[in-house]
């Protein structure tokens, strides 16, 4: 049995925020290594000390990464949502979800000890 077509549409309108969520995490990872470049440059403007600058850009770089991650993990939930939807069966897929939520409890805790160890 065949799923409809208004199931088929709701797994893309799943897919395409995975799709918006992985786009924010990269956009949000480039502003945080962007973001030591230009304290950086403030400080040298100043004469002030220099910020360290390979924990923002670290940071950024594996929030790009994870966003990139994130992309590939959804694409690959979206085909197998399609394929069981057309089967005739639904099967519950929590690992993603398990996923984003480690990440940004990492990347939330991350940031707040980085503040509070710079502040």
């Amino acid at each position: 049995m065949s799923a409809a077509p208004t199931d088929h549409l709701a797994n893309e309108r799943t897919f395409l925020a995975w799709v918006r969520t992985s786009v924010t995490i990269m956009a949000f990872g480039f502003v945080v290594a962007r973001f030591g470049l230009l304290l950086r440059e403030f400080a040298g403007s100043t004469g002030g000390s220099t910020v360290p600058a390979p924990v923002s850009e670290g940071t950024g770089v594996l929030l790009v990464l994870a966003g990139s991650a994130l992309l590939v993990l959804a694409f690959l939930r979206f085909l197998t949502t399609r394929s069981d939807l057309e089967a005739g069966r639904y099967r519950v897929h929590s690992a993603l979800e398990w996923a984003l939520t480690f990440l940004m409890v990492a990347v939330g805790g991350g940031l707040a000890a980085y503040l509070l160890l710079t502040g």
